[in-house]
């Protein structure tokens, strides 16, 4: 495998877990606006100067994107108590209940995709045994287990 074959299987592997990830009608985020939500899922409480860091995005597209990811709900800004300049960014409740949802198994994605239950549950192991080699913890605690703030509408950094 070289870099370019990479680079298309993580683009076919992000296309299938989009396939598993959503229904029919569901609105698709941006891919800013993926970034975002995957690392607040990830790191619930990151200051914007720390999403900034995680995503490698500009300061300004960064509070451009929470805040309209907060005015639909998805997002939800408190103001650091040790430093009342700093917002904080946690999952909104429609945010956890989407990632609640989209731990399903991928399997039927996978049959589509490749024809057959037989080779999708031989990549689904792959898959698997990638995650171990590759993720830091695949199977780290959800953010969905970790109570949300409450609402604060406060979009400074």
């Amino acid at each position: 495998m070289n870099g370019r074959q990479l680079n298309r299987l993580a683009r076919r592997l992000h296309e299938l877990a989009r396939e598993a990830s959503t229904y029919p009608g569901d609105p698709i985020p941006t891919a800013g606006e993926t970034a975002v939500l995957g690392t607040v899922a990830e790191h619930p409480g990151s200051s914007i100067r720390q999403l900034c860091e995680r995503t490698g995005f500009v300061q300004s597209h960064i509070s451009t994107i929470v805040a309209g990811l907060t005015e639909r709900g998805l997002l939800i800004t408190s103001t650091d108590p040790a430093d009342h300049r700093r917002t904080l960014v946690h999952p909104g409740e429609p945010l956890l209940r989407g990632i609640r949802r989209r731990q399903r198994p991928i399997d039927d994605t996978l049959t589509t995709a490749l024809g057959g239950p037989d080779t999708a549950r031989r990549v689904s192991e792959l898959l698997g045994e990638l995650a171990i080699l590759l993720l830091p913890d695949p199977e780290s605690s959800s953010p969905a287990d970790h109570p949300t703030p409450p609402h604060d509408d406060r979009h400074a950094s």
